[in-house]
């Protein structure tokens, strides 16, 4: 029968087969609820056949797939798109199959193809949803991880956190998507009325740490407008180091801040005082002295005679490495002093000593390290830094 699809067997499938006609492709979307009526040639209009419909709803269906495509690993949805248009004028029309020339031979349609595309297509579909899936249950394990060890470093853990934690974890190992973003967003609102309510009471707590924190930086003022300077080198004397560093522990512990303690002895200073006398041991400590004030000038640190020719220096909110750079600074600085004592000419060295605040320490443990660090120094040559590693 003219114009009308003829079924060839094939060891696959029944495959259609059909003349092309000038029928266009927009002629195959009818209004739901309407039959379908085509121009075939002359103006005469004939019913579609069972074929014909079939082959109609074939291209719609291919149509719909890239309507509502998704990027894939193999392919992008806009490609996609276009691949399933060519796919439905090839069953429409016997278009050509996509990535070939010229129309199939006899109008014939390449079934095979079209099976391959869709399947391809499905399972691709498959195992980007897989892929997803997977990704969104690494993402919520990665959270749960990550909150929990959150949760391990605090003491005031709420025991609803820890609940609603504990039915997150089992759920992202086998429940299904929807169970899995209920209890993600569950695990949300949880923690947020939980840190919601920390807050509120924590606002107290607060006020309380900045009043102590206002109290301490008065009692700072204090101590070092009442404390006594030495009156040899002008610096803090003993009795104002052992109160600024108490402070300096409280403090660093309080909002955990580095902080770096530093003391200085200089190299071979009874020599000078057999050689030259006490006075002019005096003038080196005192030239030394200087020394220290123009190195280290932060208003928030701190520099002292410690005892004899030994001074120190605090330095708070100072991190180990940049209190090596001082110490370094400060070995340059005194290397470049030269003192002139009845026609003779001599330089000074100093051994350093440095610890870092470690959350351990108190004043006296502090103070012992740097002291350990010091003596290392002299006794691996002097004119040097040490830093204390214990």
């Amino acid at each position: 029968m003219a114009g009308r699809p003829q079924f060839l067997a094939t060891p696959d499938d029944m495959l259609f087969e059909t003349r092309r006609t000038n029928m266009s492709a927009s002629q195959f979307s009818p209004p739901a609820g309407t039959k379908r009526a085509t121009t075939i040639g002359a103006e005469r209009a004939t019913p579609l056949g069972a074929h014909e419909m079939a082959l109609d709803t074939l291209a719609a269906m291919l149509r719909i797939l890239g309507e509502f495509a998704l990027d894939q690993e193999e392919v992008e949805a806009a490609l996609f798109t276009q691949l399933s248009e060519q796919w439905a004028q090839h069953v429409l029309v016997a278009a050509p199959v996509p990535g070939t020339d010229g129309p199939p031979a006899d109008a014939r349609r390449d079934w095979a193809g079209v099976r391959e595309f869709t399947r391809e297509y499905c399972r691709n579909s498959s195992v980007h949803t897989r892929t997803v899936i997977g990704d969104l249950r690494q993402v919520v394990w990665v959270f749960i991880q990550n909150l929990n060890q959150t949760l391990a470093q605090s003491s005031e853990t709420d025991g609803r956190i820890l609940e609603q934690m504990g039915r997150l974890e089992t759920l992202a190992q086998s429940s299904s998507t929807s169970d899995l973003k209920r209890e993600v967003l569950a695990t949300v609102v949880t923690v947020a009325r939980v840190m919601e309510e920390r807050k509120k009471n924590d606002h107290d707590r607060v006020e309380d740490l900045g009043a102590r924190v206002r109290l301490l930086g008065e009692e700072l003022e204090s101590a070092r407008k009442e404390s006594e300077v030495d009156p040899l080198t002008r610096l803090f004397n003993r009795k104002a180091f052992d109160a600024f560093l108490s402070r300096t522990v409280e403090l660093s512990h309080a909002f955990e801040q580095p902080a770096c303690l530093m003391l200085v002895d200089l190299d071979r200073f009874k020599p000078i005082n057999d050689t030259f006398g006490h006075q002019t041991g005096d003038s080196v400590l005192s030239k030394l002295a200087d020394v220290l004030s123009r190195i280290f000038l932060r208003k928030n640190d701190l520099v002292a005679r410690y005892g004899g020719d030994e001074l120190a220096v605090v330095l708070r909110e100072t991190s180990v490495r940049d209190a090596q750079t001082l110490a370094d600074r400060l070995l340059r600085a005194v290397r470049a002093v030269r003192i002139e004592r009845e026609g003779t000419s001599f330089g000074l060295t100093v051994s350093i000593g440095i610890a870092e605040l470690l959350p351990a320490d108190n004043g006296t443990t502090w103070l012992a390290r740097t002291d350990r660090a010091l003596y290392q120094a002299k006794n691996a040559g002097r004119d040097r830094v040490v830093t204390a590693t214990d």
